[in-house]
């Protein structure tokens, strides 16, 4: 299974790549799916970032890579700045409860894949609005 959200922001590439980067001050702008991402070390591959949920759940991904055209890490959401600028989260989940992100009736039930999307969008307009403030 797949979610993915996308969001086209009238920003240069480079600069919602440095406000998305800019790890610190996700707090100013946004208020939901994310509580916290906390790179543990140079954000560079091999190194990891620590992902808070607002739920409380957490989960360290370690970074496939930081380029100055996508930023990935494994595990979850990876993330790519392309021209124009089309900021895109994307995660093919699978292993042992992918089933869980399906569409199987657990899945259905339990409202994942939704959730999932639907936290993605309101973290793209959040930094969406705060690229796009004058």
């Amino acid at each position: 299974m797949t979610v993915t959200a996308s969001i086209d922001i009238a920003s240069s590439p480079e600069a919602v790549r440095a406000k998305f980067l800019d790890f610190a001050s996700l707090p100013k702008y946004h208020k939901g799916f994310f509580a916290s991402l906390t790179p543990l070390g140079p954000v560079e591959p091999e190194n990891k970032i620590r992902v808070v949920f607002s739920s409380g759940q957490k989960m360290y991904a370690p970074i496939e890579h930081n380029t100055p055209t996508s930023f990935a890490w494994t595990g979850s959401i990876p993330l790519l700045f392309t021209g124009g600028t089309k900021f895109t989260q994307e995660e093919v989940f699978s292993g042992a409860l992918s089933f869980l992100m399906g569409e199987n009736a657990v899945a259905r039930k339990f409202g994942f894949p939704e959730k999932t999307k639907k936290g993605w969008e309101g973290y793209n307009n959040d930094l969406k609005a705060w690229c796009e403030a004058k």
